[in-house]
């Protein structure tokens, strides 16, 4: 008799491609192994991290999860939790508070007075057609004495400071409504923010810990993440990404954008920069061959990518997120190939930068920042298959006085 295996699936839908792996979850919660991944090239599809064509992406998705299936051995049956990353969708966040006076007769705080904290946290005007899609705590005050875990600690009031992130229903339900008509059925869908995904998949429990910020840089949109003391004390997205670049030098060089796609992907560009080369040549349509000196791609470059680091720098600064980040940070994204990328996120972020990738991923190659993002949903969706069993009824959004840790807050 075959053992039944414990499985769950993890869905990307990018500018360029939608991508699905499956993974089977371990004794511990982990990721045992990625059994299977499919992805199906869609351009058009999604922009700006939101599903422009229905059509279109429901037969890329069905196309994915087949080839995922199937590389399984047939497992996507078994699988009754599914995380997908969201991004765009009118997603906004804060830090909300929850107050609970502390009534026991000994003073001392109980689960229940923090689980009612956190849950009083969640509770303010979100506006007509929003929804709370991630909580995570950030940190706790007892009688204003900040804590990291306030359980048995004596005093007379309980303040949880919760990252809140939300979004516009509307474009939340047309992942689930793709993802429905592409054929996955009894299945519990849970949105993840990207960074959020990101974070649990490749920012280490020391950098959670002293501080740091972590930013992927996509295709279509950049999304970050600050870390500090273990709480997740700001997130955001830009509206620009890597594609921008792309398009940036397709209109000041006049060249078509594939060939600026390639030029940017190959690595031709920064081999011909490190290799110290004067210009690049170029065959147009009609057979001419035409040069451009490097420093035209090298001031176009850096023009657009110092843009979305200094934007990233003013929210940071509007949402007044900590500073002093004693880790560093962390760039991943398509756009962290580019070896000028870390260099600028150094010079703009006054910044030690690494670039994160999927270094603990079994099974599947994921060498590659492109898949931080969708190797962390994965990890989240085993993290809650452990943690109960079978998808959690309530959403991904109510489970925080359990499952807060997750998303950065230790016990």
């Amino acid at each position: 008799m075959f053992r039944k295996r414990n499985v769950v699936c993890a869905i990307e839908f990018g500018t360029s491609k939608i991508c699905v792996l499956l993974g089977e979850v371990g004794s511990r919660g982990e990721v045992a192994n990625i059994i299977g991944m499919g992805s199906e090239y869609c351009p058009g599809a999604v922009i700006k991290g939101e599903i422009a064509d229905m059509d279109r992406a429901t037969e890329a998705l069905s196309k994915a999860l087949e080839r995922a299936d199937r590389i399984s051995g047939g497992e996507l049956v078994n699988c009754p939790l599914l995380t997908v990353l969201v991004s765009g969708c009118g997603i906004e966040s804060r830090q909300s508070k929850g107050i609970v006076t502390v009534k026991n007769a000994n003073g001392v705080i109980t689960e229940a007075e923090k689980n009612e904290a956190n849950e009083n946290a969640k509770v303010f005007a979100l506006g007509s057609g929003r929804e709370i899609i991630n909580t995570s705590t950030s940190y706790y005050l007892v009688d204003n004495r900040r804590v990291s875990n306030p359980l048995h600690q004596s005093g007379r009031q309980l303040e949880a400071w919760v990252h809140v992130i939300h979004a516009l229903s509307s474009r939340i339900e047309n992942y689930r409504t793709v993802i429905a008509n592409a054929g996955v059925e009894n299945v519990n869908i849970e949105p993840v923010f990207a960074p959020l995904a990101a974070g649990f998949g490749i920012v280490s429990e020391l950098e959670k810990e002293n501080g740091s910020l972590l930013i992927d840089l996509g295709a279509g949109t950049t999304e970050y993440l600050v870390h500090f003391d273990r709480g997740i004390y700001a997130s955001g997205i830009v509206q620009l990404g890597w594609e921008h670049v792309a398009n940036d030098l397709s209109i000041g060089l006049k060249l078509h954008i594939d060939s600026c796609r390639r030029l940017l992907e190959s690595g031709q560009l920064e081999n011909a920069i490190k290799e110290k080369q004067q210009e690049l040549e170029f065959t147009g349509s009609g057979g001419k061959k035409r040069k451009i000196p490097l420093s035209a791609f090298e001031m176009i470059v850096d023009a657009r990518l110092r843009e979305i680091f200094e934007i990233v720098r003013r929210q940071l600064k509007e949402k007044e997120a900590p500073s002093a980040l004693g880790a560093g940070g962390i760039l991943t994204g398509g756009g962290a190939y580019y070896f000028r990328s870390r260099e600028l996120f150094s010079d703009i972020f006054d910044l030690n930068c690494r670039v994160g990738l999927p270094s603990d991923a079994a099974g599947v190659e994921l060498d590659s920042p492109r898949f931080s993002a969708i190797w962390g949903a994965l990890k989240v969706a085993a993290y809650f298959y452990h943690a109960f069993g079978i998808a959690p009824e309530s959403g991904f959004n109510k489970l925080i006085t359990k499952v807060s840790r997750f998303l950065g807050k230790g016990e």
